[in-house]
């Protein structure tokens, strides 16, 4: 669905931010070793996303389009005015601030990286402070970082057992830990050419967990054209393309399945309840529908053949299970 793809540039800003935000916390950090290593991490993951962007540019038809992140605050805010001028819609702009919001560093890069398993954000109440920083450089009212975080927190609850707080009329009630969405370089490995065509290795292992981990897909595995680079805030979900290549991976984890689902969710509450667009969505809805169809029968494909892709079909059955309880939630908020 188009209003979820964003373009090479966009992704550029989208990882930009990521970067500063991860700056921000080693600024915060006290412990020296774990200053250096978070240092160290954030160089590995800038080269892995900058690789990943290089492999989403077509070589033969685009010139002229930079895949380096911008590590000059002040030439970041540039670029996002100068988006902000050409993109009437400000939908984008809330899909970079989810993205980043829920962002969460030091994950996994590949082989090589256990040194990093311990780490983690020093004060996330600073953290958040330089998020509403951020979602003012993108004209974004601050408050929406925190309404970001708890919504989100809800809806990974609400689609794992099928409770809708909303209809019960207790929305922020329920404390909960969010579900990361986790990949071995095994499986990035597998889905590399799907997800960061032409490389190849470790490279295109280090490049598919920094863009997964930063809330990117690519866009080109799924059959979205018109120039998108990859698609984010749970877009990938829409639609019938996402029985192929979203199929392949949610049938390695399902817990891509419900974060994504859970990053639609937050979308749609802003759609409906700030926005005020009932007919996104309404087609919003109708593509979670497609999606579902498309993925059932990608799962029909593979129990042509159960004891071979018993693990895919297992994971693939609970994926199908998140979706269903996602689509109910988003039907339900559509109705209120």
């Amino acid at each position: 669905m188009k209003e979820f793809g964003l373009t090479l540039e966009e992704t550029r800003i989208m990882f930009s931010y990521q970067y500063h935000l991860v700056l921000a916390d080693i600024e915060c950090e006290t412990n020296l070793d774990k200053k250096s290593l978070k240092r160290k991490w954030l160089s590995k993951w800038k080269d892995s996303t900058e690789l990943f962007l290089k492999s989403q540019i077509d070589q033969d038809t685009v010139t002229n389009i930079s895949f380096h992140l911008l590590t000059d605050f002040d030439q970041l805010k540039k670029s996002v005015k100068e988006l902000t001028v050409v993109k009437a819609n400000k939908l984008t702009l809330y899909l970079v601030l989810l993205e980043l919001t829920l962002f969460k560093p030091y994950y996994s890069l590949g082989d090589n990286t256990e040194v990093f398993k311990d780490l983690r954000i020093y004060d996330e109440e600073k953290l958040k402070k330089k998020l509403r920083f951020f979602a003012k450089t993108l004209d974004i009212d601050p408050d929406v970082v925190g309404r970001f975080q708890s919504n989100y927190k809800e809806a990974i609850e609400g689609i794992k057992g099928g409770f809708n707080p909303w209809i019960l009329g207790v929305v922020g009630a329920v404390l909960l830990v969010v579900v990361a969405a986790f990949f071995t370089p095994a499986i990035a490995a597998l889905l590399a050419p799907i997800l960061a065509p032409g490389l190849s290795g470790a490279a295109a292992v280090s490049a598919v967990l920094a863009a997964l981990g930063g809330g990117a897909i690519a866009a080109g595995g799924f059959g979205m054209a018109g120039g998108f680079a990859v698609i984010v805030a749970g877009g990938a979900i829409l639609g019938a393309g996402a029985g192929v290549g979203v199929g392949n991976l949610f049938a390695q984890s399902p817990d891509m399945a419900l974060t994504q689902a859970a990053k639609l969710e937050v979308i749609m509450k802003e759609i409906v309840y700030i926005q005020k667009d009932i007919r996104l969505a309404q087609e919003i809805i109708k593509e979670q529908r497609q999606a579902i169809r498309s993925l059932e029968d990608k799962l029909d494909e593979l129990s042509r053949n159960h004891d071979k892709n018993n693990k895919e079909i297992e994971n693939l059955e609970k994926s199908i299970e998140f979706l269903r309880n996602a689509l109910k939630r988003n039907q339900d908020l559509s109705n209120q």
